[in-house]
């Protein structure tokens, strides 16, 4: 008598942002303008391209980590990453302003994932 378990695989979903592999967990992009821009020129060069929708991951559960630019089209502005659990946009479970940097920006994102994995 063969013995069999059943084992789930969990699906890991990576992808790679600035040269640096993200991990989605079970997430999506759903929304990409941010992984064609470089973050190391200056924001005058940029800020054409940098408006409220950068980049948009959703969960299997619905939750979002969303990335923008604040204000939009602002070379005073910043970026802003959130998680957002249930649509509420008004309370974010996590929220960070990090510097234009790549590794800044992608530390956050590691960290906004996490928070609603």
């Amino acid at each position: 008598m063969n013995n069999h378990k059943n084992i789930k695989e969990e699906s890991i979903i990576e992808t790679t942002l600035f040269g640096e592999a993200l991990e989605l967990g079970n997430a999506r992009i759903t929304y990409d303008s941010l992984s064609a821009l470089d973050l190391r020129q200056p924001v005058a060069a940029l800020v054409d391209d940098l408006g409220e929708d950068l980049l948009q991951i959703t969960c299997a559960n619905g939750d979002i980590v969303d990335v923008g630019w604040y204000p939009a089209w602002n070379a005073a502005g910043r970026l802003r990453v959130v998680a957002v659990r249930g649509q509420d946009w008004e309370a974010p479970v996590f929220s960070a302003r990090p510097e234009k940097d790549p590794r800044a920006l992608l530390q956050a994102l590691r960290a906004a994932l996490a928070s609603v994995a």
